[in-house]
């Protein structure tokens, strides 16, 4: 094997970004079309659109205009659809929902050649609650999609968590696996909480990682199983403690605008927006924490990953290129799926990433194509993570997005900074770990990682945190230091 083969097999898979709301296409039950999307690179927007006859009536000439993303598992590309019928939409977050489920599954790439003209997927409709004597779906947010590990998608399960009531010490797991002849219905013990029972009175999200779902409240924190056992046990996560000790507040208030819950390389995150009431608007703080576990225990904890604040954001170069509003606050989209420093925003009529650690402005595209949501029972809420998810492809759909790298080379979304060369970076900061004696360099790296190092037993006790380098600095500021590193690393002849 080549060297170039070798280093292709270590790429991540590829991703997009994908609009959560899909298109309808007007086809019929005698000639019925295919779920299908169409792919954009990050950070355009990619896609789905939904034949009128996967929809509960499809012959009604009102169906539904706005079917819905509910969940994406990003182990075997799969994609779990609510649709519904007039006068409510797929994109309805109220209780009991009127529609039905549906899981894309087996993409498969345009081929002119073999007819088809589109990147297309077969869906199979989740049976209906109902028909079991089971009670209905209470919300589209409590409802998760997660495949067995090592299946490549093909066997999988929907579910549903419900805590059955403040009083009551369980909590009610719906759910279909494939291939099943429908839901199956579970009583859990409910874990305690440290904010008592009656405080989550629904999910905000459900999250499938490790193999596992994850309902995320995000003022209380995770409840996670896992629906292929036999027994699924529930387990209890609470949230990292808020940034300070003062009461946070950012504007817009919305929760689902400042706080979210992603996977990226691997890990859970949390990513939280908010500043103290007492601080100016600039210094809002974006910071991303990591779900880790002790080795020993078992025990989970919040790992401070990476953070910036709003002021130096506004003040990066990129963001001034892309001309974006100053001193406007964003609302959190997304974390990139591979890199956990990237954060992903809307501002106004723009979408942006942002790498927390470099302070730098990846990409930016005016105007996403998202589709307008234009029906339904009432407003639809507003712009934030609920209209789009970061979407890993499955291996059917790799070559067609390296075709789209491939003619869209010269695209303008990328926004480069001038004046900073990472590789240049990255060998001064080398240099000048050679340069330090071992107990510097071990100190550095303790600091680096945000664990401090216990002086009785010498390990590592991961959950005492500490400040880390200070890698959001000005652009003069950041030149400075890094001309400084070059002259001492001169100096001492390295």
């Amino acid at each position: 094997m080549d060297s170039s083969e070798c280093s292709t097999s270590t790429l991540p898979p590829p991703w997009v970004i994908l609009g959560r709301v899909a298109r309808v296409e007007h086809d019929s039950v005698e000639e019925p079309g295919e779920l299908s999307v169409e792919l954009a690179l990050p950070p355009g927007i990619s896609i789905l659109t939904v034949p009128r006859s996967l929809h509960p009536n499809p012959n009604y000439a009102d169906a539904d205009k706005h079917p819905y993303v509910v969940a994406a598992d990003p182990a075997a590309g799969l994609l779990l659809l609510h649709v519904s019928e007039w006068p409510f939409i797929g994109f309805d977050l109220d209780k009991d929902p009127v529609g039905a489920l549906l899981v894309a599954r087996g993409f498969l790439p345009a081929d002119p050649a073999a007819g088809r003209d589109a990147h297309v997927a077969a869906a199979a409709r989740v049976p209906d609650r109902a028909r079991s004597g089971l009670r209905r779906i209470s919300s589209i947010q409590n409802i998760g999609l997660v495949s067995l590990p090592g299946s490549g998608g093909a066997d999988y399960v929907v579910a549903e968590l419900r805590l059955d009531g403040a009083d009551v010490d369980t909590a009610t797991l719906f759910s279909f696996r494939s291939g099943s002849d429908g839901w199956v219905e579970k009583e859990l013990s409910c874990p305690s909480m440290h904010f008592g029972r009656r405080m989550w009175s629904s999910s905000h999200d459900v999250i499938a990682h490790d193999g596992k779902l994850w309902w995320v409240n995000l003022m209380w924190g995770l409840l996670v199983c896992d629906p292929f056992a036999d027994e699924p046990a529930l387990r209890y996560i609470k949230l990292p403690d808020s940034i300070g000790d003062v009461r946070k507040v950012v504007d817009p208030p919305s929760t689902e605008s400042n706080r979210m819950v992603g996977v990226s390389n691997g890990k859970l995150l949390f990513v939280e927006m908010a500043r103290e009431v007492v601080d100016p608007v600039e210094e809002t703080v974006v910071v991303v924490q990591s779900l880790r576990f002790d080795r020993s225990s078992g025990e989970p904890w919040w790992d401070w990953m990476s953070a910036t604040s709003l002021g130096v954001i506004w003040a990066s170069r990129g963001y001034k290129a892309a001309r974006m509003p100053y001193r406007e606050v964003p609302v959190l989209a997304l974390v990139h799926p591979h890199d956990p420093d990237v954060v992903y925003f809307f501002l106004k009529e723009c979408l942006f990433g942002f790498d927390l650690i470099m302070n730098r402005v990846t990409e930016f595209v005016h105007k996403p194509a998202l589709v307008e949501v234009v029906a339904g029972t009432r407003r639809p809420p507003p712009i934030s993570w609920r209209y789009i998810v970061a979407w890993v492809l499955p291996p059917s759909l790799a070559n067609a997005h390296d075709n789209l790298m491939d003619e869209d080379k010269d695209r303008a979304y990328p926004v480069k900074e001038p004046g900073f060369d990472v590789e240049e970076a990255l060998r001064l900061g080398m240099k000048a770990a050679l340069a330090m004696d071992d107990e510097t360099l071990k100190s550095e790296v303790y600091m680096f990682k945000g664990v401090e190092a216990s002086r009785d037993h010498g390990e590592v006790d991961s959950r005492r945190h500490r400040p880390r380098f200070n890698f959001r600095l000005p652009d003069e500021q950041a030149e400075a230091d890094v001309r400084e590193v070059l002259a001492r690393s001169q100096k001492r002849k390295i």
